[in-house]
């Protein structure tokens, strides 16, 4: 049996809340060092952090995506060329 896990109200918009601040002035890392200790449980922080991990994760993806897309094209590059004199097949 699936356990419902219940936000009160006041967590989910200060998550949202440091979700889009975060979002709005492009954070890449944490603002203060050791955050864990000074503010842990706040959601603010929370939201900020969600927004900090998910860039980091998506920054990934992209230069997977380009070095998988950088692989094909050379590829391609390599396969038109003719080693010799006349058409290539």
């Amino acid at each position: 049996m699936e356990e419902e896990i219940r936000v009160d109200k006041d967590f989910k918009n200060a998550f949202n809340l440091g979700y889009c601040v975060a979002k709005e002035l492009k954070l890449k890392t944490t603002i203060l060092k050791d955050q864990e200790k000074l503010m842990s449980n706040s959601p603010i922080h929370m939201g900020m952090q969600q927004f900090i991990d998910e860039s980091k994760l998506s920054k990934n993806i992209k230069k997977k995506e380009s070095l998988n897309q950088r692989a094909g094209d050379n590829l391609k590059r390599k396969k038109g060329k003719s080693r010799g004199k006349g058409p290539s097949l």
